[in-house]
């Protein structure tokens, strides 16, 4: 009794796909026997607010690290008035 090998369809399919991906990557068409497809034009409306999309999302971007920058300077200033350390300092002095 001969065994048939189970992944020989699986390998062939394989090789097709990529020998017509290599095909599609080096500019020849997807099948020989078939003319390459028209390029579908455009709509130009499509694309109207693209600008207004990027420009919101550059907007928020910036916000946001504006945000981030802003809130970590600020967490960093050296002399605060309400740090517990200061305040015990300086109630401690007023003391003696």
């Amino acid at each position: 009794m001969e065994r048939t090998n189970g992944t020989e369809p699986w390998q062939r399919s394989l090789q097709a796909v990529l020998s017509a991906l290599n095909r599609s990557l080096h500019g020849a068409g997807p099948c020989p026997g078939q003319p390459p497809a028209a390029p579908v034009p455009r709509d130009p409306r499509r694309d109207a607010n693209a600008y207004m999309y990027i420009l919101f999302v550059m907007t928020l971007f910036a916000a946001t690290v504006g945000s981030l920058i802003l809130g970590y300077t600020r967490s960093r200033r050296v002399d605060k008035r309400s740090d517990p350390y200061h305040v015990y300092i300086k109630n401690r002095v007023s003391m003696i």
